[in-house]
């Protein structure tokens, strides 16, 4: 079913819990993460990011997501990840998007805090809950934020650190419901072993209702996962892990048939993995 998703934000911070946020970029894995979902009998945020829309376009991919969503035994929302421009972000309005991140941290800090204001308070009218960013996060994939070259190692990361009182008045001007905040993680594979300031993510929390976001979740141990719950994070974008979980199975299945192997066979190899996978992760963000 799709879900309201400003009750499902309320019911996360009352419960203090974070609400699974991951991209699906073929059939099977919308299929993976709804059905994980089910079975844990918890919300889930379905997400399109813009980066992938050579792969798989959100005119075809957004009805696709509707569909399953309003067929799912479980509260969805649908979500676009990382919208970076005002043409792409409403073309999300049309596709029936429910919660919507645009994107302008790369402005400066004003024309981010005037092109997200203007996109919600349009989005309001309409139900459409909304993601923004303050503090540029680092990335290896790109077209995500500031892309850094992959496998780098990053000099002085808290150079990219949310300032808590720019957060704070950022949410105050923009209106926003969701805050995707930077305190020491990577869009994409990690390097070294993040250490996350999980000090910040708390001082932000006690300043701002709006829910804050952390987005880089592959390779963060479950210790930090928790911590970063526990300060005040209530979704966890995850996208990385889940799409090359499959990647040492699906070589494996065709370096040793001893038959032709057909790509419905490695997709549902894959659906599995990334089920299994997406489950895992949804209970460590119940946070039990």
């Amino acid at each position: 079913m799709i879900a309201d998703p400003k009750e499902i934000l309320v019911d996360a911070e009352k419960n203090n819990y974070a609400i699974a946020g991951i991209n699906a970029t073929t059939l099977e894995g919308i299929q993976a993460v709804l059905e994980a979902a089910e079975e844990m009998g918890t919300p889930i945020m379905l997400s399109h990011a813009q980066v992938h829309e050579p792969y798989a376009p959100i005119n075809v991919f957004g009805p696709l997501m509707v569909h399953f969503a309003e067929k799912a035994k479980v509260p969805v929302i649908i979500h676009l990840d990382h919208g970076t421009n005002y043409n792409y972000v409403m073309k999300a309005v049309r596709n029936g998007f429910t919660s919507i991140m645009y994107d302008c941290a790369h402005l400066p800090y004003e024309e981010n805090v005037s092109e997200v204001k203007r996109f919600t308070e349009m989005a309001h009218q309409l139900g459409i809950i909304v993601e923004a960013e303050v503090g540029q996060m680092p990335s290896n994939i790109e077209g995500i934020g500031g892309c850094t070259e992959f496998g780098v190692g990053i000099e002085n990361m808290e150079q990219y650190y949310t300032d808590p009182k720019m957060a704070e008045e950022f949410c105050i001007r923009a209106l926003v419901d969701m805050l995707a905040i930077s305190f020491g993680t990577v869009h994409g594979f990690f390097v070294e072993r993040p250490i996350l300031d999980i000090e910040r993510v708390k001082q932000i929390h006690s300043l701002i209702p709006t829910a804050l976001v952390m987005h880089g979740t592959t390779g963060v141990d479950e210790e930090q996962i928790k911590a970063a719950i526990n300060a005040g994070i209530r979704k966890f974008n995850y996208f990385t892990g889940i799409g090359t979980s499959a990647n040492e199975s699906i070589e494996a299945q065709i370096k040793n048939a001893t038959a032709p192997v057909y790509y419905h066979e490695i997709a549902a190899n894959a659906k599995e993995i990334m089920k299994q996978r997406a489950k895992h992760i949804i209970e460590v963000y119940q946070n039990k």
